[in-house]
């Protein structure tokens, strides 16, 4: 697909103003759960199999289809596939003023999509902006509304309750377990650097060697099996889940 015919990128900061240039695209792309998602998919013994075959008569033909062969470089997986598949098809609709013939044409409307306000330009700016929003409060969903859902590229990431900032530790673990499958759970909590707060513990908490390691086990068995159900929904189009 031509570059003109690309659409922006809802993920990557600053991505659906304007169009960046394409080294500076891949690594910014790199700050997402885009790049998150091919880390997963290079986690995955049986998704490298199937790249290994080239998706011909693999279970995973669908995922292989879309995301081709993630063996490569990141830069170039993202040049080549990634923008590909993460480019949204539609433009985001913008606030924009409505002249009083476009008015009348828009006085039937779906009210779940738009709403028209009356603004007088003769009042402070300060107040304006005070009724305004106390307008959006009314009719807006806010923290409720689901942003990812209107995407329009040709693959989506899942709308959960999975923290941002938890996928990539995840990743972190999927890695360290595709590259040290009989890794021990001490030494894989050390190796993915679990911080205290994701031992479930305050710094503060004083605990003796044996506690301690136990705790360290018991944080890295949860993150492990995390990390495998990750990896197998990445697989197959589903990202990020853990359900």
């Amino acid at each position: 697909m031509a570059d003109e015919e690309l659409g922006l990128f809802k993920e990557i900061p600053g991505g659906l103003r304007r169009r960046l240039p394409i080294e500076l695209e891949w690594k910014k792309a790199k700050e997402t759960l885009y790049y998150q998602w091919w880390r997963c998919l290079n986690a995955s013994k049986e998704y490298l199999e199937c790249c290994a075959a080239e998706g011909k008569d693999h279970e995973l033909a669908e995922t292989y289809a879309l995301f081709g062969d993630v063996t490569i470089s990141w830069p170039q997986w993202w040049q080549k596939t990634g923008r590909r598949l993460f480019s949204e098809r539609r433009q985001y609709p913008k606030v924009r003023a409505i002249d009083q013939e476009e008015a009348l044409k828009k006085l039937s409307i779906d009210e779940r999509y738009l709403l028209i306000l009356d603004v007088p330009l003769n009042l402070r700016r300060v107040t304006i902006l005070e009724q305004i929003n106390e307008l959006l409060d009314k009719h807006h969903l806010g923290k409720d509304l689901d942003v990812r859902a209107q995407s329009s590229a040709i693959v989506q990431l899942e709308t959960n309750r999975l923290q941002h900032k938890t996928v990539p530790i995840l990743v972190d673990v999927a890695d360290i377990l595709y590259h040290n499958p009989n890794i021990q759970l001490y030494q894989l909590a050390q190796k993915a650097k679990l911080a205290e707060h994701h031992l479930g513990r305050s710094v503060s908490e004083s605990l003796g060697e044996r506690e301690e390691k136990q705790r360290r086990e018991m944080a890295a068995s949860r993150y492990k099996e995390q990390a495998q159900i990750l990896v197998y929904n990445a697989a197959r189009l589903k990202f990020p889940s853990i359900d």
